[in-house]
């Protein structure tokens, strides 16, 4: 396999660390963790909305990262690869917790929604909208109250800006069933800001 081929999607910092790390390089692999560390608590943070849950989601995270580590084959890029373990790991936790409760949830695809969600522009970053503490405290509810799938796709595209192609690959589901989990994500969530935005 040719340079080119193997390195598709990957730059040359990562490739190197990466590469180095799977032949067993413990600075590599330092660096690795040092380097990615707080990407990961951040998006975490923004998946559980607890310091302590992140905290325990970034330990559960890397150690599936190092024993994942010499699997990965360069065919993608290396942060979209730390994304699904990521997700992967918050998933686990939230079903440990027994958090899936979310029968009703399907009821967010109404056909109205779906032609009013098409004429509505949903900030790239919604934290941008924020405007007060109360505003930031309900938005932290809001996103608590969303089922676990449509979370991570709401974090992933309008808060870690990943595109939704990348939202796919990360949660390794098909681009439509991607747009969908995000398009009940962002009416759940103007629903329950709505009011606020309003007032």
């Amino acid at each position: 396999m040719s340079d080119v081929e193997t390195k598709a999607g990957i730059d040359d910092s990562d490739f190197a660390l990466v590469r180095a790390a799977q032949m067993g390089n413990p600075n590599a692999l330092r660096k690795l963790v040092q380097k990615y560390e707080q990407t990961v608590y951040s998006f975490a943070f923004k998946v559980c909305r607890s310091e302590e849950d992140a905290e325990d989601t970034l330990q559960e995270a890397f150690l599936n990262i190092l024993k994942a580590l010499k699997t990965f084959n360069f065919k993608s890029n290396f942060s979209t690869w730390i994304y699904r373990i990521v997700s992967n790991s918050c998933l686990m936790k939230f079903r440990k917790e027994k958090r899936e409760r979310w029968e009703s949830f399907e009821q967010l695809d109404r056909p109205e929604d779906r032609i009013r969600d098409s004429y509505t522009r949903w900030p790239d970053s919604p934290a941008d909208e924020v405007l007060n503490q109360e505003l930031k405290e309900q938005m932290d509810r809001a996103i608590l109250e969303l089922p676990p799938i449509y979370r991570l796709a709401f974090v992933l595209k309008d808060l870690e800006g990943l595109k939704i192609e990348e939202v796919a690959k990360t949660l390794d589901i098909s681009v439509p069933a991607a747009k969908a989990r995000l398009r009940r994500a962002r009416l759940f969530l103007r629903d329950k800001l709505e009011p606020y935005v309003e007032a």
